[in-house]
């Protein structure tokens, strides 16, 4: 049975807890979040078996820090560039979205980052309704 809260003194309680309380759970639910979506990415990030290079792009995913100047809590979750082509996943988006040549295709895309995203959103979701359902103490 869910516990009401009728009176004044109660609810004041409660607006204050949430206030006091809200940001943390948020960041705490948006780490989480990341780390799902980055698990998600690397393995859906294409790797060539045939490959010579030592470095793959799903070797050099990362995660932000928490975005400044934002009003809620935000990370981003993606391939480090790196300092120069043999440092990072630069090249990612070409498998992504595909290569064309003067009209022919080098290289069909291979949408492993919508698919990411899609593989991600139900997860992602649940946390972030667990973590607002915990934050107003409903269930």
């Amino acid at each position: 049975m869910k516990k009401r809260y009728d009176s004044d003194k109660d609810i004041t309680e409660k607006l204050n807890k949430l206030m006091w309380q809200s940001e943390r759970e948020a960041k705490k639910a948006v780490t989480k979040a990341s780390k799902v979506y980055q698990q998600n990415l690397i393995a859906n990030t294409p790797v060539d078996a045939n490959s010579k290079h030592t470095h793959h792009a799903k070797d050099v995913t990362k995660i932000s820090n928490f975005q400044r100047d934002n009003l809620r809590p935000t990370k981003e979750v993606g391939y480090d560039k790196g300092k120069s082509r043999a440092d990072g996943g630069w090249y990612i988006h070409f498998p992504d979205i595909g290569t064309q040549v003067r009209g022919t295709v080098g290289q069909p895309p291979q949408h492993f980052l919508r698919k990411t995203h899609e593989m991600s959103k139900a997860p992602i979701l649940a946390i972030y309704t667990k973590a607002l359902e915990d934050m107003l103490d409903v269930k």
